[in-house]
């Protein structure tokens, strides 16, 4: 039995306080309306077929982004019971294509207290989720559709920089790139899910963001 499944031993895991991050997610969308309202208008100005083809697939990026981010926004607003929590549970959000990782986590998470606020396969739906969840801690892998784990993690940085980032990678050449950008820690695939969930508990028991 390891620390997140033994109640008795249980590291305590740490929270921004609802007030904080009620502020970083009126931030995040604020910076994230601007940005896209530039790519709309970068994206309208006259250029040849092709670069229209690479505007056009970034642009339904951003679409699908914004859908995600305004379906997370109205989950919230259903869900809130009109009082700020003292003592929140730490808010995770876990992106990855393979359902079995994702439930293995994601059970070991719950189990140790931690609050999954979504469960994702995309890329765009994870930066428009994170904008809008602020969540304390993202498990993001590397090769995702529409945008790839790295991307997701530099729209992190840059929308959500309370948010900590672990990532799950192919193989330990990926890891220095992800740790460049700013993820707290990597792991290859060769690392069991269990793991990886145990080494999200403790980076949320640190504390401290990333």
């Amino acid at each position: 039995m390891t620390l997140a499944e033994d109640p008795r031993i249980r590291p305590q895991l740490f929270a921004r306080p609802d007030s904080v991050r009620l502020l970083d997610q009126l931030t995040a969308i604020d910076a994230w309306i601007g940005t896209r309202r530039a790519t709309e208008e970068w994206a309208a100005e006259p250029v040849s077929r092709e670069l229209r083809l690479d505007r056009a697939r970034r642009l339904d990026v951003v679409r699908r982004q914004h859908r995600a981010l305004l379906q997370a926004t109205e989950r919230q607003q259903q869900e809130e019971d009109g009082f700020l929590r003292l003592a929140p549970a730490p808010r995770a959000v876990v992106v990855h294509r393979n359902d079995w990782f994702k439930d293995k986590v994601c059970t070991r998470l719950r189990a140790a207290g931690v609050e999954v606020v979504a469960e994702l396969s995309n890329g765009a739906d994870a930066v428009g989720v994170v904008v809008a969840e602020q969540p304390d801690v993202l498990l993001v892998e590397d090769k995702l559709p529409m945008l790839s784990g790295l991307d997701v993690l530099r729209e992190v940085r840059r929308f959500a920089p309370s948010t900590r980032v672990v990532a799950q990678v192919a193989d330990d050449g990926q890891i220095g790139a992800f740790l460049e950008v700013g993820a707290c820690t990597a792991f290859t695939r060769r690392i069991p899910p269990a793991d990886i969930a145990d080494a999200v508990c403790d980076l949320l028991a640190l504390g401290v963001a990333g």
